[in-house]
């Protein structure tokens, strides 16, 4: 076998690339490498303000990793999109090898996106301008690679200069829609996979309804006859399609609330809280819901066989006390119950959809069950993993809140004196550190109907 002394490894190793098999680029990543090589190119041009770097000979690089990049990107793109449409049960087909026409790949995502899901229209909408621009004078790939085309015709006789600057203004906005785009892609792709919709309504339109909806107490009046042949005529639905979406918001954590109904928590209640949170607090007692980063932690010096001595007798005071707790709580602590402890507790780490809280149920549950029927120390190790948790309140008043509990959550603050809970949630919300359930939802998600 042939050895490439050309394309292969060397030292220093910091300058080795990794390209096949050894990464795992899309075609996102390949457009990366060509955006910036455009951006470097420009950049150097300007600085030099053309002295050393000419922008008469430096133009068809920067254009043609330009224009390649933007092609990578939308492929990027329709190559989302299709995997958007099988989770939806619909197929496209798109020959993202064979085509290099940036205006054909252009034209059938923005139809076939905004068929899909509305909320496709206002990126679209940002982004045609300029990619129609590139399409216009690129549209295939060879106009900035070779000064002939294929009829030994001469290139942009039509275009007799292009300024560096606008065009560096021009991509670099590109580049930020194109951003904006590959990230409702993946929000998309992530909102769709937890199957949160019908055949005409998206999560977004169902969220649209809930809130068009009036109070699920008033449903029995006749006035509620008349409300659903209006939004049956909004919405472009059907009697069965209605009820079909209906039924979704009803059992749904954070739409249900905005027709006034609570969902229950999985297996657990207030009582059923306090009954764990009332031994947590006794052997952790120092520990109160705090503000954001204020978790502390005392540094303990090891040459100090007195200050050694006294953390040994905690721990071991500590042991007793869990060993006290688990004599008194093992009676009710069953799978499902543990399931619900740990689905709350964790649900506070993946806030961005409720979901995700009936997600991480079934799977603890199923989890728990197994070592309940066949390993019972097992078991116990699991609930106590939970219960040594030092952000345990803080998790559970997170997760309550987002779950629309907050009567239970209003109760536990008041018990264990938790006063800054509140205050530590509005902190968390104004720094975006999780979405809150909202008609608007993230990044404005849900705005577009």
């Amino acid at each position: 076998m042939r050895i490439n002394n050309t394309f292969c490894g060397d030292e220093p190793t910091w300058a080795n690339a990794c390209v096949g098999n050894n990464g795992n680029p899309s075609y996102v990543e390949y457009s990366k490498g060509f955006s910036q090589a455009a951006n470097v190119l420009i950049d150097l041009v300007l600085n030099n303000h053309g002295i050393d770097y000419p922008v008469d000979d430096l133009i068809y690089p920067v254009c043609f990793n330009m224009r390649h990049s933007i092609e990578l990107r939308l492929k990027g793109a329709v190559e989302e999109l299709i995997k958007l449409s099988q989770i939806q049960k619909r197929t496209l087909q798109f020959d993202l090898s064979g085509s290099h026409d940036i205006g054909n790949i252009w034209k059938f995502f923005k139809e076939e996106s905004e068929k899909l899901d509305i909320r496709y229209v206002d990126i679209n909408t940002r982004l045609e301008s300029t990619i129609l621009d590139v399409a216009e004078i690129d549209s295939t790939g060879q106009t900035f690679r070779y000064p002939v085309d294929t009829e030994s015709q001469k290139h942009l006789t039509d275009v007799s200069t292009i300024n560096f600057l606008r065009l560096k203004q021009r991509f670099n906005e590109l580049e930020k829609n194109l951003d904006s785009l590959h990230f409702l892609n993946t929000y998309l792709l992530e909102e769709y996979n937890l199957y949160s919709f019908t055949t005409k309504m998206s999560r977004a339109k169902l969220f649209n309804l809930a809130n068009d909806l009036p109070n699920k107490s008033t449903w029995r009046e006749e006035s509620f006859g008349g409300i659903k042949v209006d939004l049956k005529n909004k919405y472009s639905l059907s009697s069965n399609d209605l009820k079909k979406s209906i039924n979704l918001i009803l059992n749904h954590y954070e739409m249900a609330p905005m027709i006034g109904e609570i969902i229950s928590l999985k297996s657990l209640g207030f009582e059923e809280l306090c009954l764990l949170l009332d031994e947590w607090i006794k052997i952790n007692p120092e520990i109160k819901t705090r503000h954001l980063n204020e978790h502390k932690f005392v540094s303990i010096s090891f040459s100090n066989i007195e200050e050694m001595a006294k953390v040994f007798e905690k721990s071991q005071q500590r042991r007793v006390a869990k060993d006290e707790v688990w004599e008194e709580l093992s009676p009710m602590i069953t799978p499902k119950v543990l399931a619900g402890f740990k689905a709350l507790f964790y649900f506070a780490n993946y806030k961005k959809f409720s979901e995700y809280y009936e997600i991480l149920y079934e799977n603890e549950l199923k989890d728990a069950s197994f070592y309940f029927d066949s390993d019972k120390e097992t078991f116990k190790k699991s609930f106590f993993h939970l219960y040594d948790k030092a952000n345990l309140v803080d998790n559970f008043i997170i997760s309550l809140l987002f779950l629309n509990h907050q009567e239970i959550a209003e109760k536990l603050i008041t018990r264990y004196g938790l006063d800054n809970a509140f205050s530590w949630f509005e902190e968390a919300r104004s720094r975006e550190l999780f979405m809150l359930p909202d008609i608007c939802g993230y990044n404005k998600i849900y705005q577009t109907f």
